[in-house]
């Protein structure tokens, strides 16, 4: 592929998740993207097949740059304690979702990431293959290190659900908790520290978790 045409297919995608954001895809047309990406209805065509393909291209392109951006593991040399690899996780969800270098930097993009966590069309179903749910198995396998138990999806599940929404709740929620604790000592822009803090809330809640399973065991025995 020459760089013309490369550069040719990033504008087209780089508009395209722009107004998909804004738009969402019913009201999103073929023609609009190709005018802010300033080539012809035909260039998109070729590219991406259809406003389908387009559309599912823009999605893979924007979890792929986000997770790539803010993997998991920060530092390769990361310890090898359970506790730094949930507290590793924790951050790097919230910079992907919140930071101008990830999918909070772009509103279209941004607000396409919000429609497809709140509604999600069939088009979200191979992000969620490659992406979603490999980490949503990391998340569950840290936790289950953490809590020194088998796997038991009932302990661990819930877990893993409520760490990955207060994440997102954080994010797509921001204007309204930004009204709530008006003159609270709480900064949304400070993402380091609203990662330490749901990552020792979760410390707590896991260790909660793991009590009542010693004690439920026991006086199952």
């Amino acid at each position: 592929m020459s760089e013309q045409t490369l550069e040719t297919k990033e504008r087209i995608l780089k508009a395209a998740g722009d107004i998909f954001g804004q738009r969402g895809f019913k009201d999103t047309t073929i023609r609009a993207i190709a005018e802010q990406a300033k080539v012809n209805i035909a260039a998109v065509n070729y590219h991406f097949r259809d406003k389908e393909g387009l559309y599912g291209m823009v999605l893979e392109d924007v979890f792929r740059t986000g997770f790539t951006r803010f993997p998991v593991w920060l530092d390769k040399e990361i310890a090898a304690k359970p506790e730094e690899q949930l507290h590793a996780f924790i951050r790097a969800m919230f910079y992907r979702l919140q930071s101008k270098e990830g999918w909070g930097g772009f509103s279209g993009k941004g607000k396409l990431i919000a429609r497809e966590l709140l509604d999600p069309s069939p088009a979200l179903e191979p992000v969620l293959e490659k992406y979603i749910k490999p980490h949503k198995d990391l998340l569950v396998s840290i936790i289950a290190d953490i809590m020194q138990v088998e796997h038991d999806p009932q302990k661990l599940m819930p877990c893993a659900i409520s760490i990955i929404g207060q994440c997102i709740y954080y994010a797509l929620a921001s204007r309204i908790i930004r009204k709530i604790s008006a003159g609270d000592a709480l900064d949304l822009d400070d993402l380091d520290r609203l990662a330490d803090f749901v990552y020792h809330f979760s410390l707590g809640g896991i260790a909660r978790v793991r009590e009542e399973s010693i004690m439920n065991t026991s006086e199952e025995s």
